[in-house]
């Protein structure tokens, strides 16, 4: 079985990419909280996928039932202003995603809907 790491995700050329497949591994792992219980390492990753990955951690954790682990909520797992999933300026969207947003991530102020890890 592939090991992967928030470490791995958040180092990786295609962040977007990394997170789907960490998902993918998530799901299948039979050592789930090994997987998250430590914050991702990295010098010049940018503070919105920091926070995405602390968001992630927190909804995997509740979701699957295993303690949520300690460091996502530093505050350097939340963003500094509301983020709006693409960077959204249209306020009717905005007011949605404030409103369908699960509390893991609304609590890091990023606001993505409560679809964000639909896989299809």
């Amino acid at each position: 079985m592939m090991k992967i790491t928030l470490s791995d995700v958040i180092a990786h050329d295609n962040f977007t990419f990394a997170l789907c497949t960490f998902l993918d591994e998530f799901k299948r792992n039979a050592n789930r909280h090994e997987m998250i219980e430590s914050p991702p390492k990295s010098s010049s990753a940018s503070i919105l996928n920091l926070c995405i990955l602390a968001g992630a951690t927190h909804k995997l954790a509740n979701d699957y039932g295993i303690a949520v682990p300690k460091w996502v909520d530093e505050p350097t797992y939340k963003m500094p202003y509301r983020y709006f999933a693409f960077d959204t300026e249209n306020k009717e969207y905005q007011d949605f995603l404030l409103e369908d947003t699960p509390y893991e991530f609304a609590s890091k102020n990023l606001y993505v809907g409560s679809n964000a890890f639909e896989r299809v």
